[in-house]
């Protein structure tokens, strides 16, 4: 009897500056993403209201806002953890609405092959190869814990939640730090950039820390590429690409195309990791 695959849900976090990209990017995910329930929309107004296969959630349901977390820690939120903190409080502030098994999808992110996210009832994992010491120092101030797997990273602009684990990570940060998870991250957080902490990276960590017979980690290809027009997905589909994250700031950055296209040469050659830690120790670029 052929095994039965768990179900999930799919949402995108959507800023206005993302509407654009955003509207192509749920026809990819309706078209190449199998198994999925219903997509959710959260913003702060609904953009897709003619949209009958798309469900708004309104941002002003979470008990924290960009407000309450600078009042908070004035000198290291600069609005970059909100976003963050909502994925990670999402499946128990809206409850039942959505199902236990949650896929949060970047909104620049377009899905341009059938990609499958459950194998029976073991949900599957992408990783990037990659090594970001800001994001495992928090993880060691605040679960004791830091990167699992050398040079694996779990930031790959999507990542699917599981309501059982979400609650046991907020539940366990409540107990024994006697402060909500944001407040904890917060207390912790490097003051002069938002970039020390990944929410995905976090999960990922953890349930490969605590919870690595419960699933399963795969590698489809994806590239960082600032264009996803019809030539770019058809070439990328070609060459075995699973999906584009075109960033708003890639599109911004001059000759960022090329500059994307090396960077993969490196992968291909597994060079990336290496070339980037000379880089470091040099001074030339700065660890995330």
């Amino acid at each position: 009897m052929k095994e039965k695959k768990e179900r999930f849900d799919i949402l995108f976090l959507c800023h206005e500056k993302d509407y654009e990209i955003l509207k192509i990017n749920i026809e990819y995910a309706k078209k190449n993403i199998v198994g999925y329930r219903k997509i959710f929309v959260l913003s702060q107004k609904n953009f897709f209201p003619n949209d009958k296969d798309v469900e708004f959630i309104d941002e002003k349901k979470f008990p924290f806002n960009g407000k309450i977390l600078s009042d908070y820690a004035p000198n290291n939120t600069k609005g970059g953890y909100l976003p963050r903190f909502i994925k990670l409080y999402l499946l128990e502030v809206i409850g039942k609405k959505i199902l236990d098994n949650l896929l949060i999808i970047d909104a620049d992110c377009a899905f341009i092959r059938k990609t499958t996210f459950f194998e029976g009832n073991i949900p599957l994992y992408n990783y990037e190869i990659g090594h970001y010491p800001l994001y495992y120092k928090i993880l060691e101030k605040v679960f004791g814990f830091g990167e699992q797997i050398e040079n694996v990273s779990g930031t790959v602009h999507h990542m699917l939640y599981q309501r059982k684990y979400i609650l046991e990570i907020l539940n366990w940060v409540r107990k024994k730090k006697k402060k909500e998870f944001w407040q904890e991250i917060l207390d912790n957080a490097e003051s002069e950039t938002t970039s020390s902490f990944s929410e995905q990276d976090m999960y990922f960590q953890y349930m490969l820390k605590f919870h690595k017979d419960k699933i399963k980690i795969r590698r489809i290809k994806f590239i960082d590429f600032p264009y996803n027009s019809p030539f770019w997905v058809n070439l990328f589909r070609r060459l075995g690409y699973y999906y584009i994250a075109s960033h708003d700031y890639l599109q911004r950055d001059r000759f960022s195309a090329i500059k994307r296209i090396f960077v993969e040469i490196l992968k291909a050659l597994r060079l990336k990791v290496f070339l980037k830690k000379i880089l470091v120790k040099l001074k030339i670029v700065r660890a995330k």
